[in-house]
């Protein structure tokens, strides 16, 4: 799978993958990058033979095709199943870009009933209504509601005749804001997904960047508590309080969220289920090894 050493970590219910229905905000800092989680679930997802929608905001997909190599996985034999795809989030939200013709986001055109006059149309659903005030996020958000439902449909059931599950990632959701999209907007656009994803067995994973520096910014902070409001489990990636080391490169806190809290007081999730921690992390060029404080290679 993914990371040995990270996996008895990760909530132990659908063990490697991750509870279906529930919604997954990485939080991670310009100097503490957190994109090896995100590795780390792409390639237990492929492995496991499920679905994945990647959306590149700050990567692309040589980038991630490469690093799975280094993982053992194939994302275009797995582009080629069926199961795998990368959906370029800028293409698809500016106008200056060359269109991804295999996801682009068109108008819907209305469809013909099914009986009557052939004259007669219905008009195509409204986007969601939050986001009307974002033309370019409603086309995004049917784009990826197209996509996912087709890759539901094609490939809900394994070789096995067990029904697959769904992971929906978007690996940077500080870009948006970046682009000039509102706070409001951009977290509209993550419940939707979110309510979407649980629709269809899925896992909704997103990063975002929580950089002390840019809690000054009210768009940027209002985004980070936004999605950790949203959040039922919460993976934070920082750097370490004492400064850099040679033998741990930061540190991971796996906390509970509102999500994973509210389901823990109605009785849903044993207390002691999954316990939050803060563990050491030293990435490695094939490897991400996660131990806990003091007790690195080095200080052993």
């Amino acid at each position: 799978m993914g990371y040995l050493s990270l996996e008895s970590h990760l909530p132990p219910s659908h063990a490697p993958l991750l509870p279906p229905g529930d919604y997954f905000s990485i939080t991670d800092t310009q100097a503490s990058d957190g994109n090896f989680l995100l590795h780390h679930f792409i390639s237990n997802y492929v492995k496991a033979d499920q679905n994945v929608v990647l959306v590149g905001l700050a990567g692309i997909l040589v980038h991630y095709t490469m690093v799975g190599r280094k993982l053992a996985i194939n994302l275009a034999t797995a582009r080629t199943k069926g199961n795998f795809y990368f959906v370029d989030g800028l293409t698809q939200l500016t106008d200056y870009a060359a269109p991804n013709k295999d996801h682009i986001a068109r108008p819907a055109e209305p469809k013909p009933l099914a009986s009557g006059p052939p004259s007669r149309t219905i008009p195509a659903p409204p986007p969601p209504i939050v986001l009307c005030y974002s033309p370019k996020l409603a086309d995004f958000y049917r784009v990826l509601e197209d996509l996912i439902k087709n890759t539901v449909s094609k490939n809900s059931k394994g070789p096995t005749g067990q029904e697959r599950q769904l992971c929906l990632i978007l690996d940077d959701l500080s870009v948006l804001l970046n682009c000039g999209w509102s706070c409001r907007d951009v977290l509209a656009l993550v419940r939707y997904l979110k309510l979407l994803v649980s629709q269809h067995n899925g896992t909704l994973i997103t990063l975002v960047h929580a950089d002390g520096v840019m809690a000054e910014e009210p768009s940027q902070d209002g985004l980070v508590k936004g999605v950790l409001y949203e959040a039922d489990y919460i993976l934070d990636v920082r750097g370490l309080d004492s400064g850099g080391s040679r033998d741990v490169h930061g540190q991971l806190s796996m906390l509970h969220g509102p999500g994973y809290l509210l389901r823990q007081r109605s009785g849903q999730v044993k207390e002691n289920e999954w316990p939050a921690l803060t563990l050491h992390y030293k990435i490695l060029d094939n490897n991400v090894e996660v131990f806990a404080k003091g007790y690195s290679s080095g200080v052993l």
